[in-house]
């Protein structure tokens, strides 16, 4: 998402910064998908990265006809390239992670005391039980799935891995990938959502991300 900074306008980041979000799961989550999903058959990690792709292509389009503005071209000058110096490179590194973890480790922490806080005074179990028809109805998942989603929000791997004890159907373990691939990104991710775009376009792609993991998940577990 950060690289997207190299796109000339605030539609073509929004637009790729979305897309990446929904289609593009972390090298953590594929882990994830490869030894929980795989292992069930090598056709149902096919289905899960055949789903994000084919959404991929299909929510491009409709965002690049929906959202308003201009898309120039993209020219890039090609400056000659030299063997950075040692120095330079460890002391960009360290500027830009520094940079990073400076805004995201609060945001993370205190997203961690947050969850902490709704499980002990058993707010997950009302959201399970108050949101168990959208779970088990539209998507065909265990209410207690309601508990990994929200997870996700932190760490989508280990989300997924919260999944297993539940003795999920290969049919609903892709359900649950590809909803958690294209559900919300983790919270650091957010935090550079909210830097780059702003909070009204933040909330703008969080729906589009919702809602489209919600038709995806209803439209697999109706063809599945």
């Amino acid at each position: 998402v950060l690289a997207t900074r190299i796109l000339e306008t605030k539609r073509e980041r929004f637009i790729a910064s979305t897309l990446i979000s929904i289609a593009v799961p972390c090298a953590a989550l594929q882990a994830m998908i490869i030894g929980l999903v795989g292992r069930e058959g090598a056709r149902y990690a096919a289905i899960v990265y055949g789903t994000l792709f084919i959404v991929w292509v299909i929510l491009g389009v409709i965002l690049k006809h929906a959202v308003k503005g201009f898309s120039p071209e993209l020219l890039i000058e090609m400056p000659p390239y030299r063997l950075p110096p040692g120095r330079v490179v460890l002391q960009k590194v360290w500027m830009r992670v520094y940079g990073f973890l400076a805004e995201a480790i609060p945001i993370i922490l205190g997203a961690i005391l947050v969850i902490n806080m709704l499980h002990l005074f058993g707010v997950f179990r009302a959201i399970a039980d108050f949101t168990g028809p959208v779970v088990t109805g539209l998507l065909g998942l265990p209410k207690e799935a309601v508990i990994s989603l929200v997870i996700g929000f932190l760490r989508k791997d280990v989300a997924l891995g919260m999944l297993a004890p539940l003795g999920l159907s290969a049919k609903q373990l892709v359900i649950a990938s590809v909803v958690l691939a294209m559900f919300f990104p983790c919270i650091a991710t957010f935090v550079v959502f909210l830097r780059e775009l702003g909070v009204r376009m933040m909330l703008i792609s969080t729906g589009i991300m919702i809602s489209t993991a919600l038709l995806t998940g209803g439209i697999l577990n109706a063809v599945l």
